[in-house]
């Protein structure tokens, strides 16, 4: 097994084939990152996290940051708020956490500092580039210009998916064994995927554009 990585890991789809990627391409062991702050499917999420951790051989971290659930004002940390429908949740950021991935990656940066770690991977991808801002290459390349001056270590940010859409990253998980039948994308809990939030409908879409089944599970008549 090669040098260590982080991977900050959601549990879902495209962060999962990021780690399987840095695992089976890049051969590094791993360290999957993943933040507890108190989103709906936080139960799943955090259920799917050790079932990939422990396919892909690697060390899980759970980090809380409860915090980001008090500043409120998310749908995600919100379980009163309506969940956006299948369409519009896939095109526009109703499900927003504010600055949740600067936080995360400013979290990353400073553990691999800690632990002489050099690169963090991440599961962005051009499909929700277009929606979210903090998902765009651009955004973390200027972070990958900041580190440098903000570490010992210097870690950089590795985007293997970044030029993907969802299509393409299932194709790329099947391909190399990614374990995403294990990974959790619905933004509710439950024993099965909802089918009919953004995440869900996204993820049905890319199996369908690709030709691959969907082993997940979804609730009844979605």
């Amino acid at each position: 097994m090669g040098k260590r990585c982080v991977v900050v890991c959601s549990g879902g789809m495209d962060s999962t084939a990021a780690a399987a990627h840095a695992r089976y391409i890049d051969g590094l062991s791993l360290v999957l990152l993943h933040f507890r702050y108190g989103c709906r499917a936080e139960s799943r999420e955090v259920e799917a996290i050790k079932a990939i951790t422990s396919v892909l051989e690697g060390e899980c971290v759970f980090q809380d940051l409860a915090w980001l659930n008090q500043l409120g004002n998310s749908r995600l940390t919100d379980h009163n708020a309506p969940i956006a429908g299948p369409v519009e949740g896939a095109e526009y950021p109703h499900e927003w956490v504010p600055a949740r991935n600067l936080v995360m990656i400013a979290y990353a940066a400073a553990f691999c500092d800690a632990h002489g770690i050099d690169k963090i991977y991440m599961g962005l991808n051009m499909e929700e580039s277009s929606v979210y801002p903090d998902n765009t290459v651009e955004f973390y390349e200027r972070l990958n210009s900041v580190l440098p001056l903000a570490t010992l270590i210097r870690p950089v940010i590795v985007m293997p998916l970044a030029r993907m859409m969802k299509w393409q990253i299932v194709k790329h998980a099947h391909k190399i064994n990614a374990p995403i039948h294990l990974s959790w994308s619905c933004y509710r809990s439950g024993t099965v995927h909802c089918g009919c939030c953004g995440p869900c409908y996204m993820r049905r879409t890319a199996h369908l554009m690709a030709g691959i089944p969907d082993t997940v599970e979804y609730a009844e008549g979605q």
